[in-house]
């Protein structure tokens, strides 16, 4: 009628993939967003003042009048800002032990039985867990990085920059990897 022990150990485990899993999706939707950097530029006409969006990969540039242009960087004449040069290669970083650790997480699961010898099982786990700790780790660190330039820089006249969504994005998906990663298997 209860529920035992091992019944208690396999939710957790699911409950820890979830929790890898999100982290990992939301470790490719900051990448792929180009929501990292808002800035304001603030005019005295309402048709000059403009958005413009920072991405890894692209800006976008919003207009007064709601007309939005996005292209890559270099494509168009925009420049990739430095902050986001470094935060570019440590989030692909990320997802890539992310992927392996999620891949290795599941493998090692004691509810999925693929591996069948215990000390193998756990070796796997341990292995996952150090990946995904550290996807959480280098995920965190563009982030804050990003957050503090950002917030070092707001204080000019004619713009007002502000923390992009990707950023609070970053910061759940850093404590969805460290805390799925922490999971003992």
């Amino acid at each position: 009628m209860g529920m035992d022990i091992v019944d208690i150990v396999e939710m957790v485990e699911v409950v820890g993939i979830a929790m890898r899993v999100l982290g990992l999706i939301l470790a490719v939707v900051i990448c792929a967003l180009p929501t990292w950097i808002e800035t304001t530029f603030i005019a005295t006409n309402f048709t000059n003042t403009g958005v413009v969006l920072y991405g890894l990969w692209m800006s976008c540039v919003t207009q007064g009048m709601g007309e939005t242009q996005c292209g890559v960087y270099n494509s168009i004449g925009w420049y990739l800002p430095d902050v986001l040069q470094a935060a570019r290669a440590m989030i692909l970083t990320a997802i890539i032990l992310g992927v392996l650790g999620v891949v290795v997480s599941m493998v090692g699961a004691k509810c999925a039985n693929c591996v069948k010898d215990e000390t193998s099982q756990d070796k796997l786990i341990n292995f996952a867990e150090i990946q995904l700790i550290l996807a959480g780790i280098i995920i965190l660190t563009p982030v804050f990085l990003v957050a503090i330039s950002i917030i070092d820089h707001s204080t000019q006249i004619e713009r007002e920059t502000v923390l992009g969504a990707s950023l609070y994005f970053g910061w759940m998906a850093a404590a969805l990897l460290l805390i799925g990663g922490s999971y003992e298997g």
